[in-house]
């Protein structure tokens, strides 16, 4: 008999490992943090442990991992889905970042981690502001993340106008917050934090800027995150001023290697797709913003050049299920093949995908023996899950975020009975529903097209 902190029990286990393997009746063993089996249900007594989670109608499968997220962004759902994006982001979002107050993001940091958690998402590679209030918050909250200070050099708020002007000022500024974030918060909260470099966009940054941070992330020790050909104004504005696409522009300068995540790549082209693979940098690919922007990334020529990709949530929805069917969906359409992209992918991608994108593919992403046990509990005693069979389209097709019961991160449960264990949710909404007429207000005198309610033209 092994005594042991914690002992899950399945009725199916999906451990993502080698091979994946479904499991009937399965458990993962974890003690200090780490899974000492993942596998099969061993005859009792093989273990004492201090806590048992049953496994009757319940499936176990890693966390999920969301490798590019905008944790503390929910302040703009709604406002881009039925506009297009260029418009809505320039002159609305951009223009109204600047004037949110630090209290106001680390307010809507808590909201978005409860929403991760309450997700089955266990770790976040984010990139936005005030990255130390959402540090603090996932310190106590329990979640794994990499976080970015968002570096850029152009005036945001005024790009809807068309000017990209850079200012050596605000990059070196914005650099140095970034620089400062990743000395006082990589390896934090017992590792489960660290840090990377975020430049903000191939054409928000400088050459000289894209330069001067990675010489920073190099002299640190820590990897890259950056938004790469996302949108055609963004590529139009590198070509015209650099004779490049985005990617090749971020290998001229020296940027690209195995640390850096590229976000997005919907309008990479051949070039741009080469620099990538040849320089081993890794890409987040985001399945549910795409299809409401009307255009799809490269997602079969990407994979097929063996870059390492990984599915992410952006700033939209932040249920890994929707994800993955929006992304399978996609590709069968796209292909006109129903075999293009199967479900067991599809998991691997949001699980030890995502994680190799990040590098921690040998410490999380997968249920293995040695791995920190982060883990989450689905339960199958749903109308929309039944009859179960186990199977991994069961699985990816017709689950929810919601029907995530208990999550846990290197041991520790954060989120049981669908609610999270180290966050007062409740408090945190109620907090933020004190904000949300200020903020549909300030959305509206932006010309949000999307508000309604008290404040804006419509309705007074």
């Amino acid at each position: 008999m092994t005594e042991i902190d914690l002992l899950v029990r399945a009725e199916f286990l999906y451990p993502v490992s080698p091979g994946m393997p479904v499991i009937p009746d399965g458990e993962v063993a974890i003690s200090r943090g780490r899974i000492l089996h993942a596998g099969p249900r061993q005859p009792e007594g093989s273990w004492f442990p201090t806590r048992t989670l049953s496994g009757e109608a319940k499936a176990v499968l890693p966390g999920f991992v969301n490798c590019h997220s905008h944790a503390a962004s929910l302040i703009f759902r709604s406002q881009t889905d039925d506009h297009a994006a260029k418009a809505a982001l320039l002159e609305v979002a951009f223009r109204m970042e600047k004037d949110i107050e630090e209290e106001e993001w680390a307010l809507l940091a808590e909201a978005g981690c409860a929403d991760m958690l309450q997700a089955g998402i266990t770790t976040i590679n984010d990139i936005w502001y005030a990255p130390h209030r959402l540090a603090e918050t996932v310190e106590a909250c329990g979640l794994r993340a990499q976080i970015a200070h968002k570096v850029f050099d152009v005036r945001l708020h005024d790009l809807w106008r068309g000017d990209y002007t850079h200012h050596a000022g605000i990059g070196e500024e914005r650099l140095r917050d970034g620089v400062a974030f990743a000395e006082r918060w990589h390896g934090a909260a017992g590792g489960r934090i660290t840090a990377r470099i975020g430049t903000h966009a191939t054409d928000t940054c400088a050459p000289e800027l894209l330069r001067a941070a990675r010489a920073e992330a190099s002299r640190l020790g820590i990897g890259m995150h950056i938004h790469a050909a996302q949108s055609a104004a963004e590529v139009e504005q590198v070509r015209a001023a650099h004779g490049c696409g985005p990617v090749e522009l971020l290998r001229d300068t020296g940027m690209l290697a195995p640390d850096v995540v590229l976000a997005h790549l919907v309008f990479a082209e051949k070039g741009d797709l080469d620099a990538a693979q040849e320089s081993g940098a890794t890409y987040a690919h985001c399945p549910t913003i795409y299809p409401r922007r009307g255009r799809y990334p490269p997602l079969e020529d990407i994979m097929e050049r063996g870059i390492p990709t990984g599915f992410a949530t952006d700033w939209m929805l932040n249920d890994p299920f929707e994800g993955m069917r929006n992304a399978l969906n996609a590709m069968r359409l796209r292909l006109g093949s129903p075999t293009a992209l199967s479900c067991a992918q599809a998991l691997e991608l949001h699980t030890i995908g995502a994680a190799r994108v990040m590098g921690l593919q040998e410490e999380i992403g997968s249920l293995e023996t040695g791995k920190k046990a982060d883990l989450i509990v689905v339960d199958l005693d749903r109308p929309h899950l039944q009859p179960y069979y186990g199977d991994y389209a069961a699985l990816v097709y017709y689950a929810r975020a919601s029907d995530v019961v208990t999550s846990i991160v290197a041991g520790d449960i954060v989120l049981e009975d669908g609610r999270p264990t180290m966050l007062d949710r409740d408090r945190t909404l109620a907090h933020l529903k004190q904000r949300v007429p200020g903020w549909r207000a300030r959305l509206a005198a932006l010309g949000s097209r999307a508000v309604f309610g008290p404040g804006c033209p419509c309705c007074g």
